[in-house]
């Protein structure tokens, strides 16, 4: 007799046992090492940490813009205040096993303005493709300033892959990808889009990404302040390669652990492994402290809309 696998079940019981073996790990290398630790993170600059907050917090808001600007695009959009409200809002999807969340709870609103779901869900899928380019085009640039002499004597690689990644972002090339993926998930995936609105698109997310990796050098600079305003682009594209592989890593609740590990390999290369262990444990705070309080903001603003009766303006 043949056992079947629940795939979906399987795939949740590894994310928990990855958690917890993640959250051991650090409670134990923390525990080791907490004299140190525990004066690094006395010493951090509490006014520098604020200011970096405040970029992811710019961060946040500037990606449900673009959101509703797909949407726009693609003949689906609904008012710009319910379209960020919903963003934010999703943005607990990211905490909620599953992810489905993060989807739902967009459609929500958009089925409340009778827009196009097919639409709306496709616009989703294009969010997320947008995001894993522009966080991949950061991290190239980076390359440039990789504190090593490894890549020295290939930068001129490192131009061919900026030249390569404006030639495959086109709809044709991507959407070649996502046929053959398609089949394998039997579902239809390609995006509507032309080249001159994919680049734009592209463009708008590669300069949010410059937004939020400043905010992580600026949080670097709070913990370990003898990081140079020079090596500013590699600690940005650190925190982007992190981000891709927290989103690829499957397997790892919101890429946990696999982001703080990419986050400590990088930065070790410019400053000492407990620094850079540290900035990778409060990054992750960095940046859920103000999720949270946009959600609640959202949560709040809609309560108030919803008591008040007032209809959102166009």
């Amino acid at each position: 007799m043949k056992l079947k696998i629940n795939k979906d079940k399987l795939l949740k019981a590894l994310k928990i046992i990855f958690g917890v073996l993640v959250v051991v790990f650090l409670a134990w290398y923390f525990r080791k090492n907490w004299d140190e630790f525990s004066e690094k993170i006395m010493s951090v600059n509490i006014g520098i940490f604020i200011v970096s907050m405040l970029f992811y917090f710019v961060y946040k808001i500037t990606l449900a813009s673009l959101w509703h600007y797909i949407t726009k695009i693609n003949g689906c959009s609904i008012r710009y205040e319910k379209a960020v409200t919903s963003y934010l809002y999703s943005i607990l999807g990211k905490y909620i096993p599953g992810k489905v969340f993060m989807l739902a709870a967009r459609l929500t609103y958009y089925k409340e303005e009778e827009a196009p779901l097919s639409k709306v869900t496709v616009c989703f899928f294009i969010e997320n493709v947008c995001t894993l380019l522009g966080a991949a085009m950061l991290f190239i640039v980076s390359l440039f300033f990789f504190p090593n002499e490894l890549l020295e004597n290939y930068k001129w690689l490192t131009l061919l892959l900026i030249a390569a990644f404006f030639v495959c972002i086109h709809p044709k090339i991507i959407n070649f990808v996502l046929r053959l993926i398609g089949k394998i998930f039997k579902k239809n995936l390609e995006i509507p889009m032309k080249y001159s609105q994919m680049l734009k698109v592209v463009l708008l997310f590669i300069g949010n990404w410059l937004i939020v990796g400043f905010g992580f050098f600026i949080l670097t600079k709070s913990i370990y302040p003898a990081v140079e305003w020079s090596q500013m682009l590699y600690c940005a594209g650190i925190w982007g390669v992190s981000a891709i592989m927290g989103i690829l890593a499957i397997f790892a609740p919101s890429g946990l652990g696999v982001r703080e590990g990419i986050i400590v390999a990088g930065l070790m290369l410019i400053m000492p492994q407990s620094d850079a262990m540290v900035i990778s444990v409060v990054s992750r705070l960095w940046q859920t402290i103000p999720e949270l309080l946009l959600v609640a903001m959202a949560f709040v603003y809609s309560r108030i809309r919803r008591l008040s009766g007032m209809k959102p303006s166009s």
